[in-house]
């Protein structure tokens, strides 16, 4: 019964009009898909006066400190230890040219503090008009990609931008998109 089975089954394939095929050549198999990076958005806060690119999506915190300042902080960490932060926060007082310089120097000390990393270099910057110092840093960790970051006073608030990424692009791309309205 058995052989009466193949038999059918092997001249029903030799009669129908079905194609086979040639033997495909042997192929590797297909490589993992690279881990794919977020996309870049655009972001906006309209309590922080500001937008900006950000890739996937941000995280938003708040937080008062006993100086009775409260910061804004918008973050993006990706799997690669890439780092994207946008910080904010207000002073109470209007600032004298005089104290201009030492608020954003402080400010600039206040990051590379808070990224755990030593200062390797400063400049002056601007942002329509506005009074900003640019920075690198290294991170103390030797595995960590050495970091860029950027400081504006705006009136009474002061914008901080961090990055941390192996791939320079990428930071230069995020510190550009940055814009007030």
């Amino acid at each position: 019964m058995k052989l009466l089975n193949l038999f059918l089954v092997a001249a029903t394939l030799l009669v129908s009009p079905v194609k086979f095929a040639s033997p495909a050549a042997s192929q590797p198999a297909p490589l993992r898909a690279a881990l794919q990076a977020p996309e870049w958005q655009p972001f906006c806060s309209a309590m922080g006066q500001f937008a900006i690119d950000m890739p996937g999506t941000p995280k938003m915190n708040t937080e008062t400190f006993s100086t009775q300042i409260t910061s804004h902080a918008y973050r993006s960490v990706l799997k690669n230890k890439e780092s994207y932060l946008l910080q904010y926060f207000d002073l109470d007082f209007r600032q004298s040219n005089n104290n201009i310089k030492i608020t954003l120097n402080n400010a600039v000390d206040f990051f590379v503090v808070g990224a755990n990393a030593k200062l390797l270099q400063v400049r002056d910057i601007s942002l329509g008009g506005y009074p900003g110092k640019e920075f690198e840093f290294q991170p103390l960790s030797p595995t960590e990609p050495v970091g860029v970051g950027q400081v504006f006073l705006v009136e009474t608030r002061v914008y901080g931008l961090v990055v941390t990424t192996p791939e320079p692009e990428n930071a230069q791309k995020f510190l550009d998109s940055f814009r007030l309205f």
